[in-house]
C-alpha cells in the first residue's frame, strides 16, 4: 500500500501540473491538430521547475515543499491569464480537441508510467554504474536550502554540471512528498511516460496535418513511441536469436560487434539470462588506436538507458527535447493562423521585422519568451542538445517567414527570410543566456575545442548494427520526397560538393598539420605508430581507404535531404497545393538534423578528458535516434499507405524497417526481466533500501546522520574513485558535503579549474584517517570546516584504519555514534 500511495501521489501531482499548464498550452500550440495537449505536462513541469529555480536563485524562496506549491499556483495563474486574453479562442480549442486522442494519450502515459514503475520497483538500488552520482546530485539539491546548490562531493563548491533534470525530479519529489531516494525511481518511470507520449504526439500531429484519419495517425504515433522508446538496435535482436540457438554466425560476422558471439551463450531462455548481456548493444561500434587496441565507444539508445536505470542528463532532457521539437513544428505552421496580422509588404525596417515576428507566434512576445525558455532549458538539461534544436527552430522560422511573405505577395526572397530567422535565433540565444544566467555563473566545462577524426572512420556493418532500420527509413523518406518535388541537378551537385568536399578538405588539412608541422608535434607524440608504418599520413590514408563506406552512405543521404530542403525554397513550390507538403518538410528537417549528427563524428569530435570520440558519438547518436524515430515513423506510415507504382519501393523499405523495429522490442522485455531478476525480490521505490541488507551498520549510521545533522554539515568520508559504488555512500544518500568524492568525475565536470579546487583534499584525508597526529587533525578540521568524520568499512579498507589509529580521532573529536564497524566523530 505504501508503494501505491507513493505512485498515486506522484501521478496526481503530474496531472495537476498538466492541468495547470493546459490553458497556456492550448493557446501556444494553436497551429497543431491536438493543440499541444500531450505536451501540457512537459510544459507545466518546465515552467514549475524553472520558476522555482529562478526564485530560489535570487533568494526569494528556499528549497521547500511550500515554496514549490506556491510556484505551481503561480504557473496556474500565468496559464489562465494567457488564455483569458483570448478566452473565446481557448473555448474553441477545447471544443476542437479529439477526446479519443485525449484518452489514448492519457492511457499511454499511465501505462508507460506504471509499467516502468514496476520495473524500477524490482531494480531500485542506486548501487551500480553512476547511480550514486545521480542520487548525490538530487540529495545535494534538496539539502541546499539557498542558492547555489552545493556539490556534496566537493565541499564548499557549487554543482558544476547540467543539473536541471535533477532539479526537476527533486522538485516533483517535494510536491508529491517523496524524498530523493523515492523520487529517483518514480521520476524515471514518469519520464518514460513523458517520452512515449511526446513521441506519439509529434508524429500524430504530422500525420493529421498530412490529411490522415485519426486511426492511421494514432497508429503512426504509436509506432513513433515504439521506435523512440521501446525498440533497440539490430544487436538486441541478434542477442536473442543467438541465445535461442538460431545459427546466426554469418550475420554476426558481418556486423563485427565487439565480443559477439564469443562472449555470448546459448541459453534457450526467452530472457537470455540474468546477466548484463543487454549491455553489448550500447557498445556495437569500436574504434582502434594506432596500435590496433580497442577504444570504447558509447552508442546508447533510450531502451538501453531505461534498462540501465541511470538518471543522466541525456535521459532527463529527452521529454523537453520533444517539447522543443513540437514548438518548432508549431512555428513552421504559424503562417496559416497568425501571419494575416503581419504588416503589409514594403521596405524591411526593424519595426516591421519585429511586428512580423510578433504576428507569427501565438501569444506574441509571450510565445517567443516561452520558446526561448524551452529551447534555452536544453543548455541546462544537457548542453550538447542546444545547438541542434536551436538550428531546427531557426530552420522552421525561416520557412514560416518565407512562405508567409510569398503568400502575401511580398517579393522578398530567401536571403531576407534567412537573415531575419538567424537574427531571431541569435536573439533567442541571448534570451536563453539571460534566462539561465545564474546557472552559467557557476558552470564549468571540460570541453577544449574540436579534434579531427583522422584514424577512425566507422565500420559500415557496425554503424548498421546501430541504425539499420533508420537508414532504410531515411532512404524511403528521400524516395517519397523526391517524387513530390525533384531537386534540380545543380542543387544536388552543389550540396554534394559541400557535404563531401568540406569534410575531406578539413581532414586533409588537419592530417597534413599533424603529420608534417611543428604545431602537430604534440599530437604526434601521443600517436605511436605500429612497426612497419611509413608515417602518420600514409597510415591515415590506409585507415580511411579501408573503411570509407559509412562516410559515403551518410554523405549521399545528407546531400539528398539537404537538396530536397533547398528545392523547397524555390518560388514555384506551392505549399498550399498539398496538405502533406509542410509535414513532409518537417520530416526532412528532422532527418537532415539526425543525419548530420551521425555524419559529423566521421570527421570531427569534441576534445574532452576522454581523448577520443566516445562522448561525441554517445551524445550525437542519442539525439539522432530520437530524430530518426520521429521522421522514420512518419515515413513508414505514409509509405505503407500505398503499394502501387513507384510507392512500392518506399513501402518495401518501410516494411523491412518496421519488422526490424518490432522484432527488436524483445530487447527491452528480456532486458528488463533480466535486470530485475525476473521481477523477484522485495519491491520498493527506495533507491537506498539495498544498504539495509548489504551493510546494516552503514544504513543505521546514514539514518542517524539524516536525523541529527544539518544539511550543510561537512562529513568526511573516504575519497571514492569513479564508479567505486561502495564509496561516498554518506554524501550520496544524505547530500551532506564531503571533502572529496569521485575525483575522476569531478575532474570531468570542472575541467582545468578542478586542480586548484581539489588541491590538498586527498592529502587531508590521508592525514585524518591514516597518519596525522592529533594536532594536525585538529588543524585540518578547522581549515576545511569539517563537522563530522565518518569511519566505516570503506574508510577502514582504504586507509588501513585500526583501533589504535582511530584513537587519534578520539583525542580531538567526540564519538557521537557507534554501531558495529561504523563510528562517527563530531568536531568539538
Amino acid at each position: 500500500m505504501q508503494m501505491l500511495g507513493q505512485f498515486l501521489a506522484w501521478y496526481i501531482v503530474v496531472m495537476l501540473i498538466g492541468l495547470a499548464a493546459l490553458p497556456l498550452t492550448l493557446r501556444l500550440f494553436e497551429n497543431l491538430p491536438d493543440r499541444g495537449y500531450a505536451f501540457a505536462r512537459i510544459l507545466g513541469i518546465l515552467l514549475t521547475g524553472y520558476l522555482f529555480w529562478l526564485a530560489y536563485s535570487f533568494g526569494l524562496v528556499r528549497f521547500e515543499p511550500g515554496a514549490a506549491w506556491l510556484v505551481l499556483l503561480a504557473v496556474l495563474g500565468i496559464s489562465v491569464l494567457a488564455a483569458r486574453k483570448q478566452w473565446s479562442a481557448w473555448r474553441t480549442a477545447r471544443a476542437t480537441i479529439n477526446w479519443r486522442y485525449v484518452l489514448v494519450v492519457e492511457l499511454l502515459f499511465l501505462l508507460a508510467f506504471a509499467a516502468w514503475a514496476t520495473v524500477r520497483a524490482y531494480d531500485p538500488a542506486a548501487n551500480h554504474t553512476e547511480k550514486p552520482m545521480d542520487l548525490m546530485f538530487m540529495n545535494s539539491i534538496r539539502g541546499s536550502a539557498i542558492y547555489p546548490p552545493q556539490d556534496a562531493w566537493l565541499s564548499g563548491q557549487p554543482i558544476s554540471y547540467y543539473y536541471f533534470g535533477y532539479w526537476m525530479l527533486t522538485t516533483l519529489g517535494q510536491l508529491s512528498g517523496q524524498p530523493p531516494e523515492i523520487a529517483y525511481n518514480l521520476g524515471q518511470a514518469c519520464w518514460y511516460g513523458l517520452l512515449l507520449t511526446g513521441s506519439f504526439a509529434i508524429v500524430y500531429n504530422l500525420l493529421r496535418l498530412a490529411g490522415r484519419r485519426f486511426n492511421v495517425a494514432a497508429a503512426g504515433g504509436l509506432l513513433s513511441a515504439v521506435m523512440v522508446g521501446v525498440a533497440a538496435n539490430v544487436q538486441g535482436i541478434l542477442e536473442w536469436l543467438y541465445a535461442m540457438g538460431v545459427p546466426i554466425g554469418p550475420i554476426a560476422a558481418f556486423f563485427q560487434v565487439p565480443g559477439f558471439p564469443q562472449e555470448a551463450a546459448v541459453t534457450g531462455k526467452w530472457y537470455i539470462d540474468s546477466g548484463w548481456w543487454w549491455w553489448r548493444s550500447s557498445r556495437v561500434i569500436e574504434d582502434l588506436d594506432l596500435m590496433g587496441n580497442h577504444i570504447e565507444v558509447i552508442d546508447e539508445f533510450p531502451a538501453f538507458s531505461y534498462i540501465l536505470g541511470d538518471n543522466h542528463p541525456h535521459v532527463l532532457a529527452m521529454p523537453f527535447v520533444l517539447l522543443v521539437i513540437a514548438l518548432a513544428l508549431n512555428l513552421l505552421l504559424a503562417r496559416v493562423s497568425r501571419a494575416q496580422s503581419a504588416p503589409a509588404s514594403g521596405s524591411v525596417t526593424a519595426q516591421r521585422a519585429f511586428a512580423r515576428l510578433h504576428a507569427l507566434m501565438p501569444l506574441g512576445w509571450g510565445g517567443w519568451l516561452v520558446l526561448a525558455l524551452a529551447t534555452g532549458a536544453l543548455l541546462f538539461f544537457n548542453t550538447w542538445d542546444y545547438p541542434f534544436y536551436w538550428l531546427l527552430i531557426v530552420a522552421a522560422l525561416f520557412f514560416a517567414l518565407l512562405w508567409e511573405w510569398r503568400r502575401s505577395g511580398d517579393q522578398r526572397g530567401v536571403a531576407w527570410a534567412l537573415g531575419l530567422a538567424v537574427a531571431a535565433g541569435v536573439g533567442m540565444a541571448v534570451a536563453a543566456w539571460l534566462l539561465y544566467l545564474p546557472y552559467f555563473l557557476t558552470a564549468q566545462s571540460q570541453a577544449r575545442g574540436i579534434i579531427p577524426n583522422l584514424f577512425n572512420p566507422t565500420k559500415l556493418p557496425q554503424f548498421l548494427a546501430m541504425f539499420a532500420a533508420a537508414m532504410l527509413l531515411m532512404g524511403a523518406l528521400v524516395w517519397l520526397a523526391w517524387r513530390e518535388v525533384r531537386p534540380k541537378l545543380v542543387q544536388l551537385v552543389g550540396v554534394g560538393a559541400v557535404v563531401f568536399g568540406a569534410p575531406i578538405l578539413f581532414l586533409l588539412v588537419s592530417g597534413f598539420i599533424v603529420a608534417n608541422t611543428e604545431a602537430g608535434a604534440e599530437m604526434r607524440a601521443g600517436m605511436a605508430l605500429p612497426d612497419g608504418a611509413q608515417g602518420h599520413a600514409p597510415f591515415m590514408l590506409e585507415r580511411w581507404l579501408g573503411q570509407p563506406f559509412t562516410f559515403l552512405l551518410l554523405g549521399v543521404l545528407v546531400a539528398c535531404v539537404l537538396a530536397l530542403i533547398w528545392r523547397r525554397t524555390a518560388p514555384d513550390v506551392d505549399f498550399d497545393a498539398s496538405p502533406a507538403a509542410r509535414p513532409l518538410l518537417f520530416a526532412l528537417l528532422m532527418a537532415a538534423l539526425g543525419l548530420g549528427l551521425v555524419f559529423a563524428p566521421e570527421f570531427v569530435f569534441l576534445r574532452d578528458n576522454f581523448g577520443s570520440r566516445m562522448n561525441t558519438i554517445f551524445k550525437f547518436y542519442y539525439q539522432a535516434w530520437l530524430l530518426f524515430g520521429l521522421a522514420g515513423a512518419y515515413t513508414a506510415t505514409i509509405a505503407l499507405g500505398g503499394w502501387r507504382g513507384w510507392r512500392i519501393g518506399p513501402a518495401i523499405m518501410s516494411t523491412i524497417a518496421v519488422v526490424l523495429v518490432l522484432a527488436s522490442t524483445v530487447y527491452i522485455l528480456a532486458g528488463a526481466y533480466a535486470k530485475t531478476g525476473g521481477l523477484s525480490g522485495e519491491a520498493t521505490f527506495d533507491a537506498t533500501a539495498y544498504l539495509a541488507a548489504a551493510s546494516p551498520d552503514e544504513m543505521t549510521a546514514i539514518q542517524w546522520l539524516r536525523a541529527n545533522t544539518r544539511p550543510d554539515d561537512v562529513i568526511v568520508e573516504a575519497k571514492g574513485g569513479s564508479y567505486r559504488v561502495n564509496m561516498n555512500r554518506v554524501s550520496s544518500m544524505t547530500g551532506r558535503p564531503t571533502l572529496l568524492g569521485w575525483d575522476g568525475h569531478e575532474s570531468q565536470w570542472r575541467g582545468v579549474a578542478y586542480g586548484k579546487m581539489a588541491a590538498g583534499r586527498a592529502e587531508a584525508l590521508e592525514a585524518i584517517y591514516r597518519a596525522g597526529a592529533p594536532e594536525q587533525i585538529e588543524a585540518l578540521v578547522d581549515q576545511w570546516g569539517i563537522d563530522y568524520v565518518f569511519v566505516g568499512p570503506a574508510e577502514r579498507t582504504a586507509y588501513g584504519v585500526t583501533p589504535s589509529s582511530e584513537e587519534r580521532l578520539r583525542r580531538v573529536m567526540d564519538l557521537v555514534f557507534e554501531s558495529g564497524a561504523v563510528t562517527i566523530y563530531r568536531a568539538r
